[in-house]
């Protein structure tokens, strides 16, 4: 018998954290393992040329994404009493996409939303919008009112 699999969304956020709160929670219910992903668009560092090769504008700091997507699981799994492990998945690309391709192996997604109201959601084009319209399991939207 398969484990079921939650995935969630996670980017740092007030909103992403409450939504692997919840996930946490509601593995230890369902006997599923937690998944949590986090996507980012890859920056292109462009040094422009110069004598000797010396960049004049100084070092750009690095994103080291894994970290952050771990420093935030931890963060987080330490206010849930036995909070099971999490397996961290860290893409390149668009959050939508990559949580609806997750999606297919998931028995439930689970996402945070920052809630712009009405209009903001009648236009397509936000991660919650794409996930509920492209996701080929159950998904869980944690309203911005869920937030602690």
């Amino acid at each position: 018998m398969r484990t079921p699999v939650i995935v969630v969304g996670v980017d740092g956020s007030d909103q992403s954290n409450a939504a692997l709160r919840w996930a946490l929670e509601e593995s230890a219910r369902r006997g599923a393992r937690v998944e949590a992903v986090l996507t980012y668009f890859h920056e292109p560092v462009f040094v422009p040329a110069t004598l000797m090769g010396l960049n004049p504008y100084g070092e750009r700091p690095q994103r080291h994404p894994a970290q952050e997507l771990h420093a935030n699981v931890e963060l987080v799994r330490a206010t849930v009493p036995d909070a099971p492990d999490v397996t961290e998945v860290v893409e390149v690309g668009d959050a939508a996409d990559h949580l609806v391709e997750a999606s297919r192996h998931a028995d439930l997604l689970v996402i945070g939303t920052r809630g712009h109201g009405r209009v903001a959601g009648a236009v397509l084009g936000g991660v919650a919008q794409k996930c509920l319209h492209g996701a080929e399991c159950p998904v869980v939207v944690i309203p911005p009112r869920a937030v602690k």
